[in-house]
């Protein structure tokens, strides 16, 4: 960057800016500012206008004084651009004008970085700048797993997405349509046993039986009653992709639909169990695929084929077929412990290895998918490099020989904060001549707690660098409260020679969308930090415990399980302690950086001070339970104890309220669910420490799991 003598510089964006060489002089545009638009088809302008009017511009139909004039000029790229050049753009901002120059996409870029600027700092501040820029990676966004909140999104929640991923230069938004964890029961079953999480976020035509029926069961603060709810994705009932995959286009973002085969599979296999994976005897499994039968890929052609139909017109840009973890797993609704194998033991598969199979597999996904218009198919790592060894060059021999090696991208998943895994790079696939996108962990979990991958992050991305990656597509679902994550993933996949280690990236973020609340920013989300890393909290998460074991009972017994395993941690009461103090704190903070403020800009904060309530009242809540739980092992229940606990009650019931208040509307019964079930336990505890007061029962006799919810559910 060049900047004249005595010029104030741009303020610092996210991602970062190119090139900026500084011009004679000011822009000292107007304000209010108005701003007339030249040089764009109806439908990018009226993109571009909502941007600038967010970004608190006012559009007139016509030029004059006291307006500005921003000119686009679709061109070509630009060439020290080199493969970027399709979104590269020039930008000259000048006193009372601006122009953009660039191919269409590019057009889109520039405007996107005009309303950071204008978000940033007022315009009638601004130098006389011309920037040129262009982005480092091809594929820049996130994948949103098919979970609890991405489930009760509607089209303007995602259109809402989109813009965020848009406003940060992100141009892929994958999106999850089918996916199945059989071991996790976090879902209200019949007796207690729960339910297997299966989600089919879009119908599959001429199979009205494939649905996944979702129920979540929470307290509302707010209307002081019980829900008990049975839905379907609105996804799948609002049937709304293909407008979602439009209004995404006309903004710069390419929808991926992701679909998942022959792992985390037991919804369709259980529905339809001539297709499932089968015992010796021919019995279905009722998980995985048989991929020796011609039925299963008859059925992949027609379910895939009609998504690429129905919600792309019959050309894809990209179709993600996922094909991980193709492991034992959990299918049968009523036996939460039972596993199966999804590898099939017909006679046909059994005279195959698994890694024939699936190699097998892959390369008939690929030539089917891009027979049916789709331009280049995805697909996760994992079970090719690290649950099996099956990249080599005999897969990727006979996807070039029928020209399809061009058209397969491996996508290289791993979520870890502190080291890379040495099967997971993105060289081992480029050696073979293939192309890779990396998936570090922007957002999850957010229906259960706060979690931060900014490391992880920087050390995917850093690998990305370094070994010719060509995307960065997170793993992830999506909450504001993970902005700076999105934010962080953004700049090194735009800018990465002029994106830092998230130490330093995070409070250039935080300058430019906090401004002055920014060292509140920082300092409640140390905070937060902190807490959620405390040893002692990360066992206390109901969440955890929806998860059926092979061993011992389900369902597991929660808070007991927790509390036995805090017994034998010899400080874990102080720690507890420590990180409800640390929550409240950021909490204070947080609400503080929220108040005032509107709409996106009140977003993020509001979403944190949720988490950090969250954080605080389940530490709270479980250091009084420890408590109580300690003195009765000894016989002996104080008053003290039994304070604390109405106490911390009375604070998770406050921190419900704050998340029912603060979070996304879409996640906050998810959110609800796990803290109704602490709810419910404390007060039943609170019941039977009163009957013990009164000499009606011994206190040997306290239950330390949730027995029933006293009816209480309308």
């Amino acid at each position: 960057m060049e900047k004249a003598q005595g010029a104030r510089p741009l303020p610092a964006l996210t991602p970062p800016l190119r090139h900026i060489d500084y011009l004679p002089g000011a822009a000292a545009w107007p304000a209010p500012l108005a701003i007339h638009l030249t040089g764009l088809a109806p439908e990018a302008r009226a993109a571009v206008a909502a941007v600038l009017r967010a970004a608190g511009a006012s559009l007139c139909d016509v030029g004059g004084d006291g307006v500005v004039e921003l000119r686009f000029v679709e061109g070509p790229g630009l060439p020290e651009a080199g493969r970027a050049a399709g979104e590269s753009y020039e930008l000259e901002i000048g006193p009372g004008c601006a122009s953009a120059r660039g191919p269409r996409p590019g057009l889109w870029w520039a405007a996107q970085s005009l309303a950071a600027l204008l978000r940033a700092r007022p315009a009638t501040e601004w130098p006389a700048v011309r920037i040129r820029d262009w982005p480092d990676m091809a594929a820049r966004g996130i994948f949103v797993e098919d979970k609890w909140g991405p489930d009760r999104m509607g089209l303007a929640d995602w259109q809402q997405l989109v813009d965020r991923l848009a406003s940060a230069k992100m141009n892929r938004l994958g999106i999850g349509l089918y996916g199945c964890w059989g071991s996790c029961r976090f879902e209200p079953g019949e007796g207690g046993l729960g339910w297997p999480t299966e989600f089919l976020m879009v119908p599959v035509p001429g199979h009205p039986q494939l649905a996944s029926r979702k129920r979540l069961r929470w307290y509302s603060p707010a209307g002081d009653q019980w829900h008990d709810e049975t839905y379907l994705p609105r996804m799948f009932q609002e049937d709304f992709l293909a407008d979602l995959v439009d209004y995404a286009a006309a903004r710069g973002v390419t929808v991926v639909p992701f679909v998942n085969s022959c792992g985390h599979n037991t919804l369709i296999p259980r529905l339809r169990p001539e297709l499932s994976a089968k015992n010796e005897d021919g019995s279905p499994r009722r998980i995985g695929y048989c991929l020796s039968d011609p039925a299963t890929r008859a059925f992949i052609e027609q379910f895939y084929g009609a998504i690429v139909t129905r919600y792309y017109g019959g050309s894809a840009p990209f179709f993600h077929v996922q094909m991980d973890e193709v492991w034992p797993d959990n299918p049968d609704p009523e036996r939460p412990q039972l596993q199966a194998d999804p590898w099939c033991q017909c006679a046909q598969c059994r005279a195959r290895r698994p890694e024939e199979l699936l190699q097998d597999y892959v390369v008939w996904l690929v030539e089917m998918l891009t027979s049916r218009g789709v331009g280049t198919v995805v697909m996760w790592n994992d079970q090719l490099t690290r649950h099996m060894d099956a990249l080599d060059a005999g897969l990727v021999a006979r996807l070039r020989q029928q020209g399809l090696d061009q058209r397969l991208i491996l996508h290289w998943w791993w979520y870890d904060n502190d080291a890379l895994n040495d099967r997971t790079r993105v060289a081992i696939g480029r050696r073979l001549g293939l192309s890779g996108w990396v998936a570090p962990m922007t957002c999850y979990y957010n229906w259960m707690t706060y979690n931060t991958r900014l490391p992880n992050i920087d050390l995917m991305l850093g690998m990305a660098k370094d070994e010719g990656a060509e995307g960065a597509v997170s793993y992830a679902v999506h909450d504001p409260a993970w902005a700076d994550h999105e934010s962080l993933l953004a700049s090194h996949a735009w800018n990465g020679a002029a994106t830092s280690s998230w130490q330093e990236q995070v409070p250039l973020w935080a300058d430019t969308r906090f401004g002055q609340d920014a060292r509140a920013y920082l300092a409640a989300m140390e905070r937060l930090r902190q807490a959620v890393a405390t040893p002692a909290l990360g066992r206390c998460h109901h969440y955890m415990y929806t998860y059926a074991r092979a061993e011992g009972v389900f369902p597991r017994p929660y808070p007991g399980e927790a509390l036995q395993g805090l017994a034998g941690v010899t400080d874990a009461g102080p720690q507890l302690r420590r990180a409800a103090e640390l929550g409240r704190q950021a909490a204070a903070d947080l609400a503080a950086v929220a108040a005032g403020r509107r709409g996106e800009d009140r977003a993020t904060p509001a979403s944190l001070w949720a988490e950090a309530a969250r954080t605080a009242a389940v530490a709270a809540a479980f250091a009084a339970l420890l408590e109580v739980w300690q003195q009765a092992e000894k016989g002996k229940l104080g008053p003290v104890a039994t304070a604390d606990l109405d106490t911390a009650r009375r604070g998770l019931l406050e921190a419900m309220r704050i998340v029912e208040r603060e979070k996304p509307v879409y996640v906050v019964p998810a959110c609800l669910q796990s803290l109704s079930v602490l709810l419910a336990f404390m007060d039943q505890l609170s019941t039977a420490i009163a009957a013990v007061q009164a000499g009606g029962r011994p206190l040997s006799s306290l239950t330390w799991s949730l027995v029933s919810d006293g009816g209480r559910s309308d």
